[in-house]
């Protein structure tokens, strides 16, 4: 293959050459960039390859390591790719997304732009829009349970305080994102069939000339109510779970981002003090500082998180696994049926839909599409991934129908869960009781629960579910323990694929 398409490329010059026209230069990678096989996207087949594999990773890591402390800084730089490269499709999305894992575990110095000279170098209380830094790397706190996974209670961030005193800050513990990019896409597609019913409701207002009111719906949810008037606009009171815009923001505990690369920009300068260039462009002086254009958090280090590295820190997120559903069917340690736990774990998927946690914890969610783009902000050129095919293992399968199904868990919307669970205030203009309904796939491995992880077992969380949850949890209590037994079973069968982890 090389030697067919060098030979090609030779023609291709002669030609030009003896015809006087000018070639444009062959695209090709500047050498800085590079993956260097400590992260697999792979799930091996049986328990001795995949502590094989585990171990073949381990050793680069060492290798790795060896390397960073007689070269500081090498590490970081190898994650440095150019946005042009990844444009021009030199890059495939498995090496996008080993550059985003060494992103994601890259401990950050200050020669690399960490912190602002207006911030302490590391604090535990983040002061206002500002933030931190609270974190050295994003896996100091998604390390639980897998790649990208959750944090316990001592990983929980202080937000929005005054960076001194805990009773001026919300406190949040880390989601994991494990399933980011499918999350990303059913939210894309809701928001594009809210979008389309909105401009039809007004356009039919307007042929109607008269006020129209239509329910808001998209893959069987309800988003409220919304009324298109004469002139056009609109009276969005009656919206539910959303803003006003109908944009859907499944990230956050709050919904604050509605895609990844928005949270990844974010999180970066909050939690690390780590600027890309388009937050340094884009943010407001309250968020990024008010040192010089290039340099807002003044700690003189320019260009601190590249485009390319955004891009690749997005698709390794978007790329992360699909958790999975274990039924307790076989004890492996009795190596016999399981006979216990098996009509348990039954029951509780009834139960589950009975109490009405099916309402918000939606089981299943249909999929158009699981190709997960990301547009060039340069206009250039789209990274397209296909998740069912490319993302890490296990990825997601078609049914026998075809139909591509999301058993998240969710609605991704917001509801009340009443004054018992609230915020201290509210987080930029959310209600202080309100929250996105979180994903429960995964559930097994992301514990504690709630989104300042106050409940540290399954039990714990239903009980602290108030408002809009009340009734259900107060049927759930009412059950007799056989049958709260079952709903925990079912919840606990929620989990991730198991992988080998070397200490």
């Amino acid at each position: 293959m090389k030697r067919r398409l060098t030979a090609w490329l030779s023609s291709l010059l002669l030609a030009s050459a003896c015809s006087g026209e000018r070639v444009a230069p062959v695209p090709s990678r500047d050498g800085v960039a590079k993956p260097l096989g400590l992260f697999s996207r792979a799930l091996e087949v049986g328990a001795k390859e995949r502590a094989l594999a585990a171990l073949e990773r381990d050793a680069r890591r060492r290798e790795a390591r060896f390397r960073e402390v007689t070269e500081p800084g090498y590490s970081f730089r190898v994650t440095r790719v150019p946005q042009r490269e990844i444009d021009w499709g030199l890059w495939s999305p498995g090496e996008l997304f080993e550059l985003g894992a060494q992103l994601f575990h890259q401990r950050f110095r200050k020669e690399d732009g960490f912190g602002a000279a207006d911030l302490p170098a590391l604090g535990r209380f983040q002061r206002g829009e500002r933030g931190g830094p609270d974190a050295y790397q994003c896996a100091d706190c998604h390390r639980r349970g897998g790649p990208a996974g959750g944090g316990d209670f001592s990983d929980n961030a202080y937000i929005l305080g005054d960076g001194d005193r805990p009773a001026t800050a919300l406190e949040r513990n880390p989601r994991a994102l494990v399933g980011a990019g499918l999350i990303e896409l059913v939210g894309r597609e809701i928001s594009s069939e809210l979008a389309g019913q909105r401009d039809a409701l007004i356009a039919s207002a307007k042929a109607a000339r008269a006020p129209r009111r239509s329910e808001l719906t998209s893959k069987g949810i309800s988003f409220g109510f919304l009324t298109a008037r004469l002139d056009g606009t609109l009276d969005t009171s009656e919206v539910s779970g959303i803003d006003a815009d109908l944009l859907v923001r499944p990230f956050g505990w709050k919904g604050r981002a509605a895609t990844i690369r928005e949270l990844v920009e974010s999180e970066l300068a909050t939690h690390h003090g780590m600027q890309s260039e388009h937050f340094v462009a884009t943010a407001s002086e309250a968020m990024k500082g008010s040192g010089p254009t290039e340099d807002p958090d003044g700690d003189g280090v320019i260009a601190e998180i590249t485009e390319g590295q955004v891009s690749a820190l997005t698709a390794y997120l978007a790329m992360q696994e699909v958790p999975t559903i274990e039924p307790p069917l076989y004890l492996q340690e009795w190596g016999k049926p399981n006979i216990h736990f098996q009509p348990l774990w039954n029951e509780g998927v009834v139960l589950f839909r009975e109490l009405g946690c099916a309402t918000c914890h939606v089981p299943e969610l249909e999929l158009s599409s699981t190709v997960f783009t990301l547009p060039a902000r340069s206009g250039k050129a789209t990274l397209r991934v296909d998740l069912a095919a490319e993302g890490a293992e296990p990825r997601i399968k078609p049914e026998a129908d075809g139909r591509v199904v999301l058993r998240a868990f969710t609605d991704l919307k917001r509801h009340d869960l009443g004054e018992f669970v609230a915020d201290a205030f509210s987080e930029r203009g959310r209600r202080p009781s309100e929250f996105v309904t979180p994903p429960l796939w995964g559930l097994a491995r992301s514990r504690p629960y709630l989104h300042d992880g106050r409940a540290p077992t399954l039990e714990d969380a239903i009980m602290m579910h108030r408002g809009e949850a009340e009734a259900s949890s107060s049927a759930y209590f009412a059950l007799p323990e056989d049958g709260r037994a079952a709903v925990r079973v079912f919840l606990t069968s929620l989990t991730r694929a198991r992988r080998f982890a070397v200490p």
